[in-house]
């Protein structure tokens, strides 16, 4: 699995590229912090290896958590709750769901191009089928603090910057390009 940090990168990506307004307009910020954080959530299941459920179970490491139907659930409940961020946006409930759905789908999308040994459950509770694409170009991350620091660690980080944040830095990049190109047109 990517780390955190990159699903977050790429959860708040998602989010930024479909606004038009600087990363500077009030309130962006923390949206696009929430929208990282829709993208971390299916991790929350690691908890499952403590709790002795196995990885392969349905319920385990990438089973429902990692699901459409979760990613639905989390858009559903994060909108609710979070509904003064979405509206300082100036966003409608649709938008922020549809948004939020998708920066906590891309966990799985990640998780699909990383070579671990089983992928994410994308239509549990309905079929518990794990996808792995066959372009596996991420290195799955270390459970142990001390395994970040051998070669599998150096192998990840690598990994997810080559594949995930220089992508994600370029689209940031052209982001801000087309919009300071949009203001200069206006002025």
């Amino acid at each position: 699995m990517p780390t955190v940090f990159t699903h977050a990168l790429a959860g708040a990506t998602l989010a930024g590229l479909a606004s038009r307004k600087p990363v500077s307009t009030p309130g962006m910020l923390p949206w696009l912090a929430l929208c990282g954080a829709a993208a971390m959530l299916p991790d929350l299941d690691v908890v499952t290896f403590k709790l002795g459920i196995p990885y392969e179970s349905p319920w385990g490491h990438r089973g429902f958590s990692h699901s459409l139907a979760a990613a639905a659930l989390i858009a559903g409940v994060l909108t609710w709750l979070c509904r003064p961020l979405w509206r300082r946006m100036g966003l409608s409930a649709a938008a922020a769901a549809t948004l939020l759905f998708l920066a906590a789908a891309s966990h799985a999308a990640l998780d699909m191009i990383c070579d671990a040994s089983f992928g994410p459950a994308l239509f549990m509770p309905w079929s518990g089928h794990r996808y792995l694409s066959d372009w596996r170009l991420i290195e799955g991350s270390p459970l142990g603090l001390k395994r970040w620091f051998s070669a599998k660690g150096w192998r990840v980080v690598y990994t997810e910057f080559a594949y995930v944040w220089l992508p994600c830095l370029a689209l940031w990049t052209a982001r801000w390009l087309w919009l300071r190109r949009g203001s200069e047109a206006r002025a």
